[in-house]
Parts: structure tokens; C-alpha cells; sequence
């Protein structure tokens, strides 16, 4: 017979997961932001994106001579003998990273790797910046995301 403590613990902690299950309702269509890192070189600009669990076809890097986008998506798993997920901090779902470059760069000649859940991003930095090109930005940025 159980203890009227651990009886009193176990309701706790099964109100607990279905306290969990409820917000992870709520966040499965939310979009999570990558923890990202940006460095500088002489020549080149490397960006590196933690996104363990993604594949390289869920993924879409775009970039133009100011900006940098990443978008993509981490599928839930399932396992075939799952019964009840206890407990996740795991994120889910659409993948987006938006980040305004602090120089401009090639972007004809950018290239990217995943490897072992790092993306790297390396943008050979252009020759000249034009601190003028304001309104060429904000357009870049909106032909990112078509309406």
C-alpha cells in the first residue's frame, strides 16, 4: 500500500505533466529561433546555427548583400513503443533566423554545411559599403517574404 506522501506526490507530478502537455499544445505551431553565433574575418563573415535533429532538405538559407535568412523545419519523433511523453524541452516545428549583416557580403558566392547539427554559413565579404543604400535594404528585406 502507498504511503499517503507518495500517493500525494504522484498526483503532483501526473498534474504536473498534463500542466506540461497543455502548454506544448500551445507552442506546437510556434516558431523557435536557433541560438546563432556571427563572426568576423578579414575576408568573410561565418555565421553558425545550433539546429540538432534538422535535416539539410528542411532547410532554406537565403542571403542577399546586407541579410542573412534561415528557415526550416524540426519534425517531432515518434517512437513506435511511445506510450506518454513525460516530460520535453526539445523545440519543434518552423525554424526562423533573420539577421542584418554588419557589412555586405557576396552573397553569389556564399557557401553553407551541416554538420553534426551545426550549420555554418561563410559570406566572403564584399569589396565597398555603402551606408546610403537604406531604402535598397528595407526591399531586400521585403522580397525575403513574399506577400
Amino acid at each position: 500500500m502507498k504511503s499517503p506522501r507518495a500517493s500525494k506526490i504522484q498526483k503532483i507530478n501526473k498534474q504536473s505533466r498534463e500542466w506540461e502537455g497543455m502548454f506544448m499544445l500551445l507552442n506546437e505551431n510556434r516558431v523557435w529561433y536557433p541560438p546563432i553565433e556571427l563572426i568576423e574575418t578579414d575576408t568573410a563573415l561565418i555565421l553558425r546555427a545550433e539546429i540538432p535533429g534538422v535535416k539539410i532538405r528542411d532547410l532554406d538559407v537565403r542571403t542577399t548583400k546586407s541579410l542573412i535568412s534561415i528557415t526550416g523545419k524540426r519534425h517531432e519523433q515518434h517512437f513506435a513503443n511511445e506510450k506518454e511523453l513525460i516530460c520535453s524541452q526539445l523545440h519543434y516545428g518552423q525554424i526562423e533566423c533573420l539577421i542584418e549583416l554588419p557589412v555586405p557580403i557576396q552573397n553569389h558566392r556564399v557557401e553553407a554545411e551541416l554538420v553534426d547539427g551545426v550549420l555554418t554559413v561563410i559570406m566572403p565579404k564584399a569589396q565597398t559599403w555603402d551606408t546610403s543604400k537604406n531604402q535598397e535594404n528595407i526591399q531586400e528585406i521585403l522580397a525575403l517574404f513574399p506577400a
